[in-house]
């Protein structure tokens, strides 16, 4: 690799170069030089060019070479960005993208395909990797935060546009690792804190209470998709959970249900995968008794259908379509939505929010212990659950402090309390 330090003049527009030993301008006659250096980096791993990195602007030849010295060692240690072209497109969608196929599991890939191709590639895609600077990005968090909603109104949620900074922060952690930048510029965008992004999503829930649970159970009633919803609402599962959900994962003489299997949307593209959203996604789930028995009838009428008893039992689904395929998720979610409107009952989220209901009416209602609702509905830790469902704890304390006073000091209108001992040193 070539490297020079030479004098150029600062007098003439072409800034001349002047020879070895010259020390006034060959062009203008000038005396004023500054100095400056020109050094072979590689050749780009993208096109395979030659790459140059160059300095100039220096008072003496010593501050030159050190500014030389400076990028050898830089470049000998792989810590030189490029001073490549490449745009953030080609750079995720040609480069970043398609190396991260074997690293990570087809659900995360499809998110991050997802976030590139649908928010960030639209907003700066065609802009130079090295032109991506923090303020840019900033415009592009707000963008998406103000506009990116594809259906309905209303700014889109502190969750996705916090995804979007994930993808984006992770994939130029690799720019700077593979020598594209010098340093990453989403470490200093704002991007929404996870705090701010779980406040607002709690803000969100919406939940029904047992009655309505109860009047929409008997609205369904009869639609193809009301064992599907029942179990959601006596379970909590998710959407994937259900629909990948086979009778070999049932024991209903046992009233238990394992999930073992999910159907996930990759690329658009209903897809099986066996394994839940994280390992606490893996559990066993006791089913109620009601339940059980619109499921024992669901696999009697299913035993009766020819276009479902020439299905092995390994593959045979709890809730597939009239022809044994599976149904794909957003029908699901759709029909589903569909119904709730037409219920007249408060508008919410068909299996998010009734999965919320779920845990809400368990703690908050029944008084069921979080870490029991937290293995029901697989959270990765109590924790979680506890903060997500934290609006109905109060309830709970109070309901606690009621339940020690009459364990301790009984019913007010008898003589003893419940322990059968007057209180001492009590009022």
């Amino acid at each position: 690799m070539s490297q020079q330090v030479f004098k150029r003049c600062t007098r003439c527009a072409g800034r001349t170069r002047l020879g070895p030993g010259e020390r006034h301008c060959p062009t203008r006659g000038s005396p004023d030089y500054t100095w400056g250096f020109v050094v072979d980096i590689g050749p780009d791993p993208a096109t395979n060019k030659r790459r140059r990195r160059r300095g100039g602007g220096f008072a003496t030849r010593r501050d030159a070479e050190v500014a030389l010295r400076e990028v050898l060692t830089q470049r000998d240690r792989g810590q030189l960005a490029q001073t490549t072209t490449i745009t953030v497109r080609e750079f995720l969608v040609d480069q970043w993208l398609p190396s991260m196929r074997m690293s990570i599991g087809p659900t995360t890939l499809g998110g991050y395909r997802g976030n590139i191709e649908r928010y960030i590639v639209p907003r700066v895609g065609d802009l130079a990797l090295r032109a991506l600077t923090p303020p840019k990005i900033n415009q592009l968090y707000a963008d998406v935060r103000d506009n990116g909603r594809i259906r309905g109104t209303g700014p889109l949620a502190l969750k996705t546009v916090r995804e979007v900074h994930v993808t984006l922060h992770r994939a130029l952690e690799d720019a700077v690792r593979w020598d594209y930048l010098p340093a990453n510029p989403s470490d200093r965008a704002t991007a929404p804190s996870a705090t701010a992004a779980r406040n607002e999503r709690r803000r969100r829930i919406r939940t029904w209470s047992a009655a309505e649970v109860n009047t929409f159970a008997t609205f369904i009633e009869g639609h193809e998709l009301h064992e599907l919803w029942a179990l959601a609402a006596s379970t909590g599962m998710r959407r994937s959970e259900l629909l990948g959900l086979r009778w070999i994962d049932l024991d209903l003489e046992r009233r238990l249900l394992s999930v073992r299997r999910v159907l996930i949307l990759i690329g658009g593209q209903p897809q099986f995968k066996d394994a839940p959203k994280s390992a606490h996604g893996f559990r066993t789930i006791s089913v109620p008794p009601r339940v059980t028995q619109l499921l024992l009838e669901l696999r009697a009428w299913q035993a009766q259908q020819p276009q479902l008893q020439a299905i092995p039992p390994e593959r045979a689904m709890v809730f597939p379509r009239p022809d044994g395929d599976a149904w794909h998720p957003d029908h699901v979610t759709s029909t589903l939505r569909e119904l709730v409107l037409a219920s007249g009952l408060p508008r919410i989220r068909p299996l998010q929010d009734l999965r919320h209901t779920h845990a809400t009416l368990l703690i908050g209602e029944g008084g069921v212990n979080v870490k029991v609702v937290q293995e029901r509905l697989g959270h990765h830790s109590h924790s979680f659950t506890a903060d997500t469902y934290q609006h109905v704890i109060p309830g709970m304390d109070e309901a606690a402090a009621t339940r020690f006073d009459d364990l301790v000091f009984g019913d007010e209108d008898s003589d003893h309390p419940a322990g059968g001992q007057p209180p001492t040193g009590l009022p």
